[in-house]
């Protein structure tokens, strides 16, 4: 399961900054950072708006696939 956070661009290295700005991202005051298995990932953080909207579809989504499981 991927682990994130979100960070402060002024506390990433110099090279970091330098890769957010190549990206169209040096704007931004924090950025997120996603763990997975294989890669680890810059991005711009998801509005709360958003959150608000995706969390109840992802609420939904997670126990349609934990029946589909058989895991409830």
């Amino acid at each position: 399961m991927p682990k994130q956070l979100i960070i402060e661009v002024e506390n990433l290295p110099a090279v970091v900054r330098g890769w957010l700005r190549a990206a169209n991202l040096g704007e931004l005051d924090t950025v997120e950072l996603v763990f997975t298995d294989r890669e680890v990932l810059l991005r711009k953080p998801r509005s709360a708006k958003f959150v608000d909207w995706a969390n109840p579809v992802i609420d939904e989504y997670d126990k349609a696939f934990r029946k589909l499981a058989g895991l409830e």
